[in-house]
């Protein structure tokens, strides 16, 4: 099996539960292993290191980005909020930005009210998917599918 980093919260909300399980079992039937710190792997030292040494071992990245934090009302820009919103774990950028830098390939998707930072159109050179996380299906999609097979088809 090939080791890819998975970068995604120790904790999602049970809505998400069966999305995730399904897209464990695509990884699994494309032979690979996701390696994800506190899921998987367990640090002796602190996460930021052994974000970095595991990355050593995998031969590419993918960030999902769940709903972590919900802000509905206060300022951003120095302008009221209008829309609600939510972030995703700060670790998603961390760790995808860590994966940039090493240049493994990179598979960015997240929930569609998972806003700023990495899950920005531009932020990275490669195509960031926004999907209903939810919906338990969402990992067949054929959006999915194809770009899951593209990204296994860069790794090294």
């Amino acid at each position: 099996m090939t080791n890819v980093f998975l970068s995604r919260p120790t904790w999602i909300s049970s809505e998400f539960e069966k999305g995730l399980q399904g897209f464990l079992q695509v990884l699994d039937s494309h032979n690979l292993r996701p390696r994800t710190i506190g899921t998987t792997d367990f640090p002796n030292k602190s996460p930021l290191d052994e974000v970095i040494k595991l990355m050593e071992e995998c031969a590419g990245s993918i960030i999902l980005g769940y709903p972590q934090i919900e802000v509905s009302s206060g300022f951003l820009k120095g302008k009221k909020i209008k829309k609600s919103f939510s972030l995703g774990t700060e670790w998603n950028h961390i760790e995808a930005s860590l994966a940039y830098a090493k240049k493994l390939p990179l598979l960015v998707i997240h929930h569609t009210s998972v806003v700023r930072g990495i899950f920005e159109i531009g932020a990275l050179n490669n195509y960031i998917y926004s999907k209903d996380l939810s919906d338990a299906t969402w990992p067949l999609s054929p959006e999915i599918s194809g770009a899951l097979k593209n990204w296994v088809d860069s790794l090294t």
